[in-house]
């Protein structure tokens, strides 16, 4: 009788409340656990902020795939004109350029915003990125940020970090962008990563039908009457609890020595993605979006630097490279493309699966 009023209170909870019909993230009760409801608020805290602490060797954790990137760099002291005489800039001047004209798409699904990566190995206790609680911090702001951005060596790296959601959250296509000055040369790099929409394994909830009628009754409960299903499932719950307190005591009582790697090396939503499109028009919108986005970059590269009298030809021979580069779209879902260099001395990201985020609204 117990499993069989369990099974139907799930039942009506997948195919009611729980239901992609009904269900809103804003109306979720708040669990009664107190340690649950704390770490709530400390995963909410550290999704607002602008530090991704990363562990192992990928840096954009959480991302998805990298599927492929350029970058180059170009001479800043060679001027448009013979004779002419180039302005100098500060970094953070064709960064800021950069962001507000790629805002000026307005797109709804559209964010960009100023982000710092740093390795878990690279961070210690009483330094920047770690608080007096021994926890990664969420957030840096002020002068600590304005250092970060304008450090080109340092081991925390900024880049402008270019977003676009689209088919209702199923995918997002990210491009990381980073700007840096080195003596005479300006050093322009970028990588694209891509999250997929979630693997049909998640959705068979969706496929639930309600149980009515004595027919549905009667089936639930002959499903129901199993001996000993899952004897010890009782316990799960003291389990759950234990590794609750064990992530919300405190880092610096739990680990010691400098070479603790206190990066997240999981991603929930980058676990649950599937391997290739659902959509063809998927595949279609992700080449497009990229394009028109890059377009917009590079427009914006060439006009700040135009209006400092730098020579901008090399960049403009390195654009249509980089926007021409040649794509196939196969048959099975993915997208395999050439990666370029913009020129001489520049380097090519590693090519993979293609695709990205469709806005929506569009």
């Amino acid at each position: 009788m117990t499993t069989f009023l369990f099974r139907l209170f799930y039942n009506h909870a997948i195919t009611g409340p729980l239901s992609r019909q009904h269900f809103s993230a804003g109306d979720a009760p708040e669990p009664r656990n107190s340690l649950l409801r704390a770490r709530i608020l400390e995963v909410d805290k550290q999704q607002q902020g602008n530090i991704t602490i990363y562990k192992g060797f990928k840096p954009f954790r959480g991302y998805g795939k990298v599927i492929g990137g350029w970058s180059f760099a170009i001479d800043i002291t060679k001027p448009k004109e013979l004779g002419g005489k180039c302005s100098r800039f500060k970094v953070h001047e064709m960064r800021d350029y950069v962001r507000h004209q790629v805002e000026a798409l307005e797109w709804l699904g559209l964010t960009v915003e100023e982000r710092i990566f740093v390795s878990g190995r690279d961070v210690s206790d009483g330094g920047t990125f770690i608080g007096q609680d021994g926890r990664p911090r969420a957030t840096i702001a002020g002068r600590e940020m304005r250092n970060l951005l304008s450090e080109p060596d340092n081991r925390a790296r900024p880049y402008t970090v270019i977003r676009l959601l689209g088919w209702d959250g199923e995918l997002a296509l990210t491009i990381f962008l980073r700007f840096v000055i080195v003596k005479r040369n300006l050093f322009i790099e970028a990588s694209h990563s891509i999250l997929t929409p979630l693997r049909d394994s998640f959705r068979r909830h969706d496929q639930v039908k309600r149980v009515e009628g004595w027919q549905g009754y009667l089936s639930l409960a002959l499903r129901s009457i199993r001996l000993f299903s899952r004897p010890l499932s009782g316990f799960s719950h003291l389990g759950e609890r234990r590794d609750d307190r064990r992530a919300l005591v405190g880092v610096a009582d739990r680990f010691t020595g400098s070479d603790f790697d206190y990066g997240a090396s999981f991603s929930a939503r980058e676990w649950a993605s599937d391997e290739r499109y659902q959509r063809y028009f998927q595949k279609l919108d992700s080449e497009m979006y990229t394009k028109v986005v890059e377009q917009r970059i590079f427009d914006a590269l060439v006009q700040f630097l135009d209006e400092r009298h730098i020579d901008t030809g090399e960049l403009v021979q390195r654009q249509t490279t980089i926007l021409n580069n040649g794509v196939m779209v196969t048959g099975n879902g993915s997208i395999n493309a050439e990666n370029v260099a913009g020129g001489a001395g520049a380097h090519a990201g590693h090519g993979g699966q293609k695709g990205g985020g469709q806005p929506n609204g569009t």
